[in-house]
Order: structure tokens, then sequence, then C-alpha cells
């Protein structure tokens, strides 16, 4: 006869393995291994964070409508970044992800840390800017920018390193001829607009609004919008409303288009 098993759980709960992903920098700012300036860290930190943020969420929706759902869930915590270490080599710094209630969102951030990377090296490596405002989310242009206006202002150079992948790196040089590129080429803003909502698709996710002098302005909403935060807006069509946008400009060739993300959207005042 079999013995019978003992009360209690056979094997400790598996605690998931958090994605990792690492900088490190070298040049004036930087000594060797033992110091970095608090300008450069501070920064870099603030801005890799914000790419990272703003991708979980763009990798967060697509996940979501995978699985058969339009929007991420109603009081989904926001992506974070926890800062774990300070690897030696040049001088590093290690980011894992917030753990989230979910699990199956470790995989998904996994991704958008990868996401990061490729998104640095193919700025860096096109001067097309066609094709980074189709490979790289929109929201995740600005801070990108701005992470690589923090490496020209230090001159440092950048080297990207994560778990089963070679490093990359990115030299002081080409962080500087990036950023002015980008600079150049496409500017982005938050913007407000007043106008007659005419109502949005949910599997699409785009908007129309009609401006006040008969214009029509048409955009993508936020990845950060849920089910609820679509409900409401939708019950703004036809009526006049503020709308808050994202716009971006992208100038090639002497000519300028633009293109909008709705991030709110409010009843005008009367």
């Amino acid at each position: 006869m079999q013995a019978q098993a003992p009360e209690g759980t056979l094997f400790p709960p598996v605690t998931p393995e958090l994605p990792r992903a690492a900088i490190f920098f070298r040049g004036s700012a930087v000594v060797g291994s033992t110091g970095i300036r608090p300008t450069l860290a501070g920064e870099a930190l603030v801005h890799y964070e914000k790419m990272f943020v703003e991708q979980a969420m763009h990798d967060e929706r697509l996940a979501a409508k995978a699985a058969g759902r339009q929007r991420r869930q109603k009081g989904s915590a926001v992506p974070a970044l926890l800062l774990t270490g300070t690897p030696r080599g040049s001088f590093g710094l290690e980011f894992t992800p917030q753990l989230q209630e979910d699990h199956a969102l470790l995989e998904v951030h996994r991704s958008s840390l990868q996401n990061i990377s490729e998104a640095l090296l193919l700025a860096v490596e096109s001067d097309n800017a066609d094709t980074l405002i189709e490979s790289i989310p929109a929201k995740v242009l600005q801070p990108l920018t701005r992470f690589f206006r923090t490496l020209a202002n230090n001159k440092a150079e950048l080297r990207l390193a994560m778990p089963g992948s070679r490093s990359r790196t990115v030299t002081a040089e080409q962080a500087m001829s990036t950023v002015e590129r980008l600079e150049r080429t496409i500017v982005q803003e938050e913007v407000e607009k007043t106008g007659t909502f005419r109502g949005l698709t949910r599997e699409s996710g785009y908007f129309d609004l009609v401006l006040e002098g008969g214009v029509l302005l048409t955009g993508t909403v936020a990845d950060a919008f849920t089910e609820e935060d679509l409900d409401r807006i939708d019950s703004l069509t036809n009526k006049k409303c503020i709308a808050s946008l994202q716009e971006t400009r992208i100038t090639k060739a002497g000519k300028m288009t633009q293109s909008y993300i709705l991030l709110n959207a409010e009843t005008a005042p009367a």
C-alpha cells in the first residue's frame, strides 16, 4: 500500500525568475568601475525607467488583446523598475521590473526590457524617422531622446546587457549624432485642443476630433487607457470637449507631418 503523503506542501513555492537588464557607462563622467557623476546616473535612471513604463504599457495592451481583451484591466498597477545593483565593469546600473500580482506580466516585462534595448539600437542605426515611428511606440520616443541627450551631454559611452544576449555598445559619438538627428526630425509635446469629439473605435483605438475651425484631427488613444477609460471618453461623442494630446511632428525633406495620441478628454465648459 502506498504511503500516505504528509500534510502540507511537498515543495516550496517557486519564486519566478525576475527579468533583468543592465546599462554600463564609460567616459569623463565615470571613474572606472568605482563611481559616476550624479547628473549622469540620475538623469539616465529617470529616462530609462520612463522608457520602460511606456514600453511596458504598450506591451501589456498587446498582451491583453492577444488574450481576448482590448485593454489593460482596471486597477492594474503602473509598471515600474527597481534598481537592484551596481555591477562592476565600467560603472553599471542593474534593473528588474517590480513584481506584479499577475506573474504572467513577468514575461511581458521581460520582452519590454528587450524592446527598449532594440529601440535604442534602432535609433542609432536608422536615420529614417518613419521607421522609428513605425517601430517604436510614440510615447517611448520622448524619454528615449532625452536618454540620448543625457549621454551626449556627459560624453558617455553606453553598453546594454541582458541575460542570454550579447552586450551591445553605443559610443559617445553615436549618442551625440543620434540625439541631434532625433531632435532635428522628431518633436513631441503635450497640447490641448478644443473641438467636438466624434467617437472612437475599440478594436483599432482610433479617435476623431473636429476642431473649432472645422479641421478633422484623428489619432490613437493612449496605451494606458482601460476599458472604463474608453467608456468614459466614448460618452463624449458629439459633445464639445477639451482633449489633452501628445503631438508628434516629423520633419523630412522640408515637409512636416503630425500625429496624435489622446491622453485624456473632458467636457468643455459651457
